[in-house]
C-alpha cells in the first residue's frame, strides 16, 4: 500500500534525469580521448626536451673544458667546420687535457682527449679522438628511428683571449611525430682558449 504523503518521481522527471545523465556521459566520453592525446603530446615534448637537453649539456661541458692543459699542449683547442654537404658550422671538435699529462692525446687511442660532434644526414654524431669532421667510425648520439636532428650549429660570437663566447643551437623532433619538435639555444663561455 502506498502512503499518500510520499511522492516519487514522475515518468517525465525520470526520463529527463536519464537524458541529462546520458549527455554528461557522452560529453565525458568524447573529452577523454582529447585529454589523453594532449597528455601524451606533453609527455613527448617533455621527453624530447630531456633527450636534447642532455646532449646539449654534454657538448656544453666539453666546450667549457676545451683548451685546458696541465702543460704545453699544441694545436687548436676548438675547431668549427662542417661535414661535406651539411650546413656551415655544424661540426665541432674540442680538445682538453683530460688526464693532466700536459698534452692533448688523440688519434686512434682509447683515451683520446679530443671530442667531435657533427650533424650528418639528420643525426648528431659523436667521436672521441678525432680532429676533423670527415671520416667514419662516428657514432650516432640518438637512435635515428626515434629522434631526427634538424639543426646543430656552433658559432663563436666573441673572440676575447681567455673567454670566448659561443652560441650552441640544437633542434630536433620525434621521427615518427615530426610535429613534436624542440630547439635549444645556449650561450657558453670557453675560458681556457
Amino acid at each position: 500500500m502506498l502512503n499518500r504523503g510520499q511522492r516519487g518521481f514522475t515518468l517525465a522527471e525520470t526520463l529527463l534525469a536519464l537524458s541529462l545523465g546520458s549527455l554528461i556521459m557522452l560529453s565525458a566520453a568524447q573529452l577523454y580521448p582529447l585529454l589523453r592525446a594532449q597528455s601524451q603530446n606533453s609527455a613527448h615534448y617533455f621527453r624530447l626536451d630531456q633527450v636534447l637537453g642532455q646532449a646539449v649539456s654534454g657538448i656544453e661541458k666539453d666546450l667549457r673544458r676545451a683548451g685546458f692543459c696541465a702543460g704545453e699542449c699544441r694545436g687548436r683547442a676548438v675547431s668549427i667546420g662542417n661535414y661535406p654537404g651539411e650546413a656551415a658550422q655544424s661540426c665541432l671538435n674540442v680538445s682538453y687535457d683530460l688526464n693532466r699529462n700536459g698534452v692533448w692525446d688523440g688519434g686512434e687511442r682509447q683515451d683520446g682527449e679530443s671530442f667531435g660532434y657533427r650533424l650528418r644526414a639528420g643525426a648528431l654524431e659523436v667521436q672521441r679522438g678525432t680532429h676533423g669532421c670527415q671520416g667514419d667510425r662516428w657514432e650516432k648520439r640518438f637512435d635515428p628511428q626515434e629522434v631526427t636532428i634538424a639543426q646543430f650549429r656552433i658559432q663563436a660570437l666573441s673572440d676575447r683571449p681567455g673567454a670566448v663566447l659561443y652560441q650552441l643551437q640544437l633542434a630536433g623532433y620525434w621521427t615518427k611525430r615530426p610535429s613534436i619538435g624542440r630547439q635549444i639555444t645556449r650561450l657558453i663561455v670557453g675560458r681556457n682558449q
